[in-house]
């Protein structure tokens, strides 16, 4: 299990490559222990994460006829899979390829900075998903959140892959890019399964 100290350090490395510092890699444990250990922070993720998703299945039933639901259980297992396969499939991807694109160097300290920032990453997601779950705000108020906090999290993703990787401008988009096609990839075939 992750200890207070290391959730603390690693959370507040996430936080300041938020804020674009130079020395925001320093917090993390960038050790094989602390490589594996940082997939934990899954855990720290999934209340926000699940605030998302009830929020996605109430903004699902509004708009679906009735009659056309999606069978609740059904509705969840896809979450749950999505996340767990979302979690795993751009480390993988990125282990493959670290040698041909020549981030083998710092491919471990991406992967670590890239699992804690997701926990703040999706923050803003379970605080919209909290509204729209207590009526505060409505679908069209939902989906232009939702798209405003999807391009803070990208400029997010911009500067982990950026500060972490310690490349250009260019190639950290294009990590971006394959984070968010490989995400939409398994979120549609995922869909079309369940």
């Amino acid at each position: 299990m992750l200890d207070r100290d290391e959730i603390v350090r690693s959370l507040t490395g996430a936080w300041e490559l938020f804020l674009d510092r130079p020395d925001a890699m320093r917090y993390f444990d960038l050790s094989v222990e602390g490589f594996w250990r940082s997939f934990r922070a899954i855990l720290l993720l999934l209340p926000a994460y699940v605030l998302s998703t009830l929020a996605e299945r109430v903004i699902t039933l509004a708009n679906t006829p009735v009659g056309g639901e999606q069978d609740a259980a059904f509705f969840f297992l896809d979450s749950v899979v999505g996340l767990g396969l979302d979690w795993i499939a751009l480390p993988i991807l990125l282990a493959l390829a670290a040698r041909p694109l020549g981030i083998q160097r710092t491919y471990a300290a991406f992967i670590v900075a890239r699992n804690w920032a997701s926990v703040i990453a999706l923050v803003p997601y379970g605080f919209i998903g909290l509204l729209v779950i207590a009526g505060i705000v409505d679908m069209e108020m939902a989906n232009i959140l939702m798209f405003v906090a999807l391009v803070v999290v990208l400029r997010y993703n911009f500067l982990v892959a950026r500060r972490a990787l310690d490349v250009g401008i260019g190639f950290a988009i294009g990590i971006v890019i394959l984070d968010l096609a490989v995400s939409l990839t398994i979120a549609l075939a995922l869909d079309s399964v369940f």
